[in-house]
């Protein structure tokens, strides 16, 4: 293993296509076109005059070894190499103001021998008097001291200003020395006529680094001639046409574009157009910007120190421990970031990732793959992508920590690393792995979003108060939710709707879940001022059957509506009801204001109940007729009868009379009054028809029909001993209403069915074909 001392900050070296560190990208930047009108020369120097207009730092000064033009050019080191470790500036002392001008160019000669990958120089300008400063180009690389290169850069982004400066800015590291850069025959030119494109500026994520969500991407936009028109371009793992989205956000000359969300693992290049407003549309295409989508896990700083190499006959591998966190996630991309120069080439490595074995690499999660470093000589520390995506089987479900890797099975192959250890790396010398303690590796993975137990989370909207809607925010995909209002209910909506009973303060606990666990309880206060009634009443029963309700609903109710259970109803607060009939009914309260409806029901006992008169006659010889009394006793009994024949004022009060008729017949009304402890029947009235016994008329017959069981609860049978002479049969109430029904013949009679009608006295009609007809009471109880 060779190691080469290195000291570089990633501040100024970013990955980029085109050899771009700081990536300031300055479209038409080596421009050749000659104008032929309208232009300015705003400041020339060929160094031979000295170097009262410039305020330099460092070893900057003038050289006669290298001239294109006269006696003398601008050099950065005068005496020879330039120093290790050095930022150092020649800066043109004046500003220009380009207020007027529409384009603007930088012109003069140059020769550099600068270490590529590593020493740098900058051409700078700045808009604000050298407040702050863009990169207009940049020079890297070795051995260009043969030929003076005509060097043109168009700095059209920076007129309109009252301010321009220029300057140029020498960094270099400390592991090599060069003679670094001439500039001879310098001139500034401004022009009357917009022929420069928009400038852009844009300053990507370094070594592919994205995002799993939305990517957004900024650039800044110039241009003395306004902007026309402001778009992107990216294609995603260069599949298809591109696609063009505008601008989320302008801030100024600042542009805003969001790349939507990429499968984890996908390669996304990017351009940034602009073409201006001026009357030559002049246009501008950036260079292409990468990235790979997903979770970006990354425990360098990005600082080289030095480089190192490994070899197939020494120490013939390198690993990195990356931790993926608790959650659960599949692998998508290994980076790995080589290094190459031309006295330092590459052979292809082989690439592992291992499992994390007791803190060094343990067995291969997949079978190695072979590749070749990205790394070349204009981007000599470019990360060497791995695409793991073919790999998803492998390495799907992975949590903690794993080990990224590679070995070199032939030749050599070189990284860059940092000074000091992260505990993360280790060395291979053919048959052990050795922790390396003393370095960091810039090994970097990708992966998808880890599936981590949720972390609870939620919102309320509280304009529907006591209604509370909730919106589960919570991360980490929940399948399953649990709710608690603080109010002795619960949910396991994702987002439910709660009504609160009551005003106060609630504190509203969530906790959500998924497969790899569940969540702390996220809870927050809610605040209910308003409240939908609660229902309640009581009851006096002291005067049963009378029952007196009274409502004793909470939170201010409006309006109320009752139903009694025997088909009645009220609409009073403090209705009184009387029951007709003894039973356990059940009572039901609906309480209403602004903010919604309660309801409550409970059970009524009735005890007490008025009797219900009832009788049926048979008529005997010589129209003597037995009276037999059906009448419900009530409670309390016992009861008393009152009976009225219907003539001559004669009266009964036994419970069951016999009474003599004329001979001479006739239709007599007949009525029974029943009374208990509580009060009086209602009269029951039965016409009994008597013949003519003198003149030897026959009469239907009631013996001939039997009702059973009277009282009935349901089902009662019709019993006859010829309905040859039947037409139909018909039911009626007590007022005379006939009631639907139907008859289902059986043997010797009919059957119905009487038990959804209410409790109380119902007569059954029968007709016969010579419209004779006769009506037995029946009692439904």
């Amino acid at each position: 293993m060779r190691t080469r001392s290195r000291i570089h900050n990633d501040l100024y070296f970013r990955d980029k296509p085109n050899a771009m560190k700081r990536i300031f990208t300055l479209l038409g930047a080596l421009l050749l076109t000659q104008f032929i009108i309208a232009q300015t020369t705003v400041f020339s120097d060929d160094f031979d005059s000295g170097l009262s207009a410039w305020t330099l730092t460092g070893q900057w000064g003038t050289s006669t070894a290298q001239v294109y033009n006269g006696s003398n050019s601008l050099t950065d080191s005068p005496g020879g190499l330039y120093l290790n470790l050095q930022t150092t500036y020649a800066t043109i002392t004046q500003s220009f103001d380009l207020t007027t001008a529409l384009d603007a160019n930088v012109h003069f000669r140059v020769k550099y021998d600068i270490e590529n990958g590593f020493d740098y120089c900058y051409l700078e300008a700045s808009a604000n008097n050298g407040a702050s400063w863009t990169v207009v180009t940049t020079f890297n690389g070795e051995n260009n001291l043969a030929t003076w290169a005509n060097f043109s850069a168009n700095i059209g982004g920076f007129v309109g200003n009252s301010q321009v400066k220029i300057r140029y800015r020498l960094y270099t590291d400390q592991g090599y020395q060069s003679d670094g850069i001439f500039i001879d025959s310098m001139r500034i030119t401004s022009s009357t006529v917009d022929n420069a494109p928009p400038l852009i500026v844009h300053n990507p994520a370094p070594h592919f680094e994205g995002d799993a969500d939305t990517n957004f991407r900024t650039a800044t936009i110039t241009d003395i001639s306004g902007l026309s028109s402001v778009s992107m371009s990216y294609t995603v793992d260069n599949i298809g046409p591109p696609t063009i989205i505008s601008p989320i956000d302008t801030n100024g000359n600042d542009y805003t574009f969001a790349i939507p969300p990429q499968t984890a693992g996908a390669y996304v290049d990017y351009v940034i157009d602009a073409i201006d407003n001026s009357a030559q549309l002049n246009s501008a295409t950036s260079t292409i910007y990468q990235y790979i989508a997903g979770n970006y896990i990354n425990h360098d700083n990005g600082v080289v120190d030095n480089v190192v190499n490994f070899s197939s006959t020494f120490t013939s591998g390198a690993a990195n421990r990356v931790s993926l966190g608790s959650g659960l996630s599949t692998l998508t991309t290994a980076l790995i970031r080589n290094y190459t120069d031309v006295n330092n080439p590459n052979d292809s490595i082989e690439v592992h990732i291992w499992s994390n074995n007791a803190g060094s690499p343990g067995t291969d999660l997949i079978t190695p793959i072979m590749m070749f470093p990205e790394a070349n000589l204009l981007e000599p520390q470019r990360m060497t992508r791995i695409d793991l995506r073919p790999y998803a089987n492998q390495l799907d479900s992975l949590t903690g920590d794993i080990f990224i890797g590679f070995e070199v099975p032939t030749g050599g192959a070189w990284i860059t690393q940092t000074t000091g250890g992260n505990g993360r790396a280790a060395t291979y010398n053919g048959s052990n792995w050795t922790a390396n303690t003393t370095t960091t590796y810039h090994f970097r993975a990708i992966t998808t979003n880890p599936i981590n137990p949720p972390t609870a989370l939620f919102s309320f909207d509280n304009t529907n108060d006591p209604s509370i809607d909730f919106t589960d925010l919570s991360s980490n995909f929940p399948l399953s939710w649990a709710w608690d209002f603080d109010d002795g209910t619960t949910s396991t909506l994702q987002n439910p709707t709660h009504l609160f009973t009551s005003p106060g303060t609630y504190t509203v606990s969530l906790t959500a879940s998924n497969i790899i666990g569940t969540s702390a309880v996220y809870s927050s206060n809610v605040t209910i001022v308003n409240a939908v009634p609660l229902a309640s009443y009581t009851y006096d029963d002291a005067n049963d059957p009378t029952i007196v309700f009274t409502d004793n609903s909470f939170n201010s109710p409006t309006t109320w509506f009752w139903d009694f259970g025997d088909g009645s109803t009220s609409t009073n607060q403090n209705p009184t009801h009387d029951y007709a009939f003894a039973d356990e009914y059940t009572v039901c309260l609906a309480a209403t204001n602004q903010y919604g409806t309660d309801s409550v029901c409970g059970s009524v006992t009735v005890a007490n109940e008025l009797p219900v008169a009832l009788f049926s006659s048979e008529t005997l010889a010589g129209n003597s007729v037995e009276f037999t009394n059906l009448s419900l006793v009530g409670n309390p009994g016992p009861a008393t009868y009152q009976w009225d024949f219907d003539i001559n004022n004669e009266t009964s009060t036994d419970e069951n009379p016999s009474f003599n008729y004329p001979a001479t017949g006739g239709t007599y009304n007949v009525c029974l009054t029943a009374t208990n402890g509580l009060g009086a029947s209602a009269p029951y009235c039965l016409d009994v028809e008597l013949v003519d016994l003198t003149v030897g008329i026959s009469e239907l017959n009631a013996t001939n029909y039997t009702l059973s069981p009277n009282p009935t609860s349901g089902l009662v049978r019709l019993s006859f001993t010829d309905d040859s002479s039947i037409e139909s049969f018909q039911l009626f109430s007590i007022d005379g209403s006939q009631i639907n029904t139907t008859f289902n013949s059986i043997s010797n009679g009919v059957e119905m069915d009487l038990s959804s009608l209410s409790k109380g006295l119902y007569f059954i009609e029968i007709i016969t074909r010579d419209n004779a007809s006769i009506k037995l009471p029946i009692v439904k109880q």
